[in-house]
């Protein structure tokens, strides 16, 4: 969009503003709230404060205050969360690195249940799946947590919490924006006795621009579009006060023209990727009781398709990918004593891949029906949670084991202890093990890989008060036989050793009833012995880890500056990074960049909110990976009715 345009719609937001109706909006002391119930830490409800481990929670306050952004940008923006990718192109799957952890390191969670994807390289999400509109909160819990949450949690777990509100109510969120950009969704929700019911579905297109970096400088690179349809429903029944059944499903499909390779377009390169999760959830709570039972069936497709290749070698390609899943869970929750609480359970998972390609070269038709994959594993977990007569020492212990059908057994565990000075001060710590099997993916290039083992401590020291909190942590993570891919030989192997360690700070300052200063900084330090990526015959020690900045650093103010209209104003720093240079070239650095954004938002009336965001304001030229393009200023306008 030009400048002219932008200029435009920002007047026409503001000059509504300036004529609407005021109303109350959620208040600038709601946003990232201190005080929060969370389940993620040892999966029954409990107090933040109430655990030696690092969690952080975003909740719905904040989340409406950054309408019209994307899920992957709002972590982004999280202490010790990077996220290549969630800054590039729309349907760009974004990685997730937590404390300097690869990807496929930490695990996705949607209401407590894993949802990685089978046919993806290392069992990831794709964030793209999950719109904002459907969350009511976000949960993220930082460190090995593979006692209670099993593979895939290495460097820490990201519980999405989706809206379930049984009140009758209609809501709509419409929205446009630069590259192209619409999006439309609507949600209803019902109660009826002991019966009520939540549906939604959202449809989002962008024209993009082109992924791959034009190094050529001619501007010849087409622009890649994305269309995506995403629906959702549950229906939950109250047997009685104590028993609940809930069922769910969430479909999704989305078609996006991709540049599948760094510095290359590819016109009419298509990716198209579909997903179903349905499953039920039955729950019985009385008093301090809980007993849980869950089960869910994910199937995933995706297919890369290109017709617009030279035509001097290569003609077509079309590659698919089939990936599905089980899992199922339950657990046990009571106390043994007053100051004694017992978990314990089993789930079991499953996982199956099948790849299958077929191209068109000068040479006739290749078709290549990949091995097919499968693996399941069972486990059984169990926690204490010690509270002392006095509630200011708490300990939490907790153990797994698991049976793999590949790897055989093996255990993980976890102790976190957490000491109140006072009603201000709170020291917490925590050492745990985690444990990841290779994926599906991975194993079907190599059925030699070993599992990845992780050792992780961490300490901590918290500050709060009614009017800041602040909270610095110090972490060290050690992983043996992590996975990784050589560019040389076109193949999956495990590397030595990964050491990180690092330190967070993060502080959230309520300066008055209407400002508030939110800051955060990580630095990681990180080496990888690993492979030399220049050739296969020898290892190297790098002392860096690619795609993850040394120092991140991000501050924000948010001003209520009516009953109705708030805004807020943030700027991010990311560090230099390295990154693979290519087939037999040595890696490469990628800048420095600071990005400045802003949001606002008018509740215009009781039923009635509008809001505005930017990023990037500045324009800055950047790359989050090597040979592909960031946004440049985006915005996005909207309106949301209920």
């Amino acid at each position: 969009m030009s400048q002219k345009l932008i200029t435009l719609s920002v007047s026409l937001v503001i000059t509504t503003l300036l004529f609407g109706q005021k109303d109350t909006v959620p208040k600038i002391s709601e946003l990232n709230t201190l005080e929060e119930v969370i389940v993620t830490a040892n999966k029954v409800v409990q107090k933040q404060n109430a655990t030696g481990k690092v969690v952080s929670v975003i909740n719905a306050a904040t989340l409406q205050a950054n309408a019209g952004r994307t899920l992957a940008q709002i972590l982004n923006d999280q202490v010790g969360l990077n996220l290549p990718g969630s800054l590039s192109n729309a349907g760009t799957v974004p990685s997730i690195y937590m404390r300097g952890a690869s990807s496929g390191r930490t695990l996705v969670l949607i209401d407590g249940i894993p949802v990685g994807d089978p046919s993806m390289i290392s069992n990831e999400f794709d964030l793209n799946l999950v719109p904002l509109y459907m969350i009511e909160r976000i949960e993220i819990l930082k460190g090995a947590q593979s006692t209670l949450y099993g593979s895939d949690a290495i460097g820490g777990v990201i519980n999405i919490i989706t809206k379930n509100n049984a009140m009758a109510k209609l809501s709509t969120d419409i929205s446009t924006g630069s590259y192209g950009t619409h999006k439309i969704n609507l949600q209803h929700s019902k109660s009826m006795g002991k019966i009520s019911y939540a549906i939604g579905g959202t449809n989002e297109s962008a024209i993009g621009f082109s992924s791959a970096t034009d190094i050529t400088s001619k501007n010849n690179f087409d622009k890649d579009g994305y269309h995506n349809n995403n629906w959702w429903a549950n229906v939950n029944y109250t047997f009685n006060p104590s028993w609940k059944l809930k069922v769910f499903t969430h479909q999704t499909s989305y078609n996006a023209d991709i540049d599948y390779g760094a510095f290359k377009d590819d016109k009419d390169e298509k990716f198209h990727n579909a997903t179903r999760m349905s499953g039920l959830m039955l729950k019985y709570k009385k008093e301090n009781t809980t007993f849980q039972l869950q089960y869910q069936l994910s199937t995933q497709d995706r297919q890369y398709k290109n017709d617009s290749l030279d035509k001097t070698y290569m003609i077509y390609e079309d590659n698919q990918y089939t990936g599905k899943s089980h899992f199922v869970d339950a657990f046990y929750a009571t106390p043994l004593s007053q100051n004694i609480q017992w978990i314990v359970g089993t789930d079991l998972r499953y996982g199956s891949y099948h790849q299958t390609y077929i191209s068109l070269s000068k040479y006739g038709p290749y078709n290549d029906n990949f091995k097919d994959t499968f693996q399941y594993q069972t486990a059984l977990y169990s926690s204490l949670l010690i509270k002392d007569a006095s509630q200011k020492w708490i300990l939490e212990i907790g153990g797994r084991m698991n049976q793999n059908n590949r790897y055989g057994n093996n255990q993980t565990f976890t102790i976190s202890p957490s000491y109140a000075f006072n009603t201000n001060w709170r020291w917490l710590a925590s050492a745990s093990t985690g444990y990841k099997a290779p994926s599906l993916y991975q194993l079907s290039y190599n059925e030699k890989l070993k599992p990845e083992q992780s050792f992780n401590t961490e300490v901590g020291l918290e500050y709060k008060t009614n009017f800041v909190y602040t909270r610095a942590v110090y972490y060290n993570r050690i992983i043996n036989n992590g996975i990784d891919y050589n560019y040389i030989d076109y193949n999956f192997f495990n590397y030595i050793q990964q050491k990180v360690n690092g330190l967070e700070v993060e502080m959230n300052w309520q300066v008055n009833e209407k400002n508030k200063i939110l800051f955060n900084y990580t630095l990681m330090n990180g080496q990888e012995t690993n492979q030399n990526r220049v050739t296969t015959t020898d290892t190297i020690t790098y002392a860096y880890l690619l795609k993850r900045p040394k120092n991140t650093a991000s501050i924000q103010w948010n001003y209520q500056l009516s009953a109705a209209l708030q805004g807020s104003v943030s700027a991010k720093y990311v560090s230099k990074r390295y990154d693979v240079g290519g087939y037999g070239v040595q890696d490469v650095t990628l800048k420095d960049y600071t990005l400045l954004n802003a949001h606002i938002q008018y509740k215009y009336n009781p039923h009635i909110v509008l809001y505005a965001d930017a990023q990037n304001l500045g324009g800055t030229v950047f790359q989050e990976i090597n040979g592909y393009n960031a946004i440049g200023t985006m915005w996005m306008v909207g309106i949301r009715w209920n």
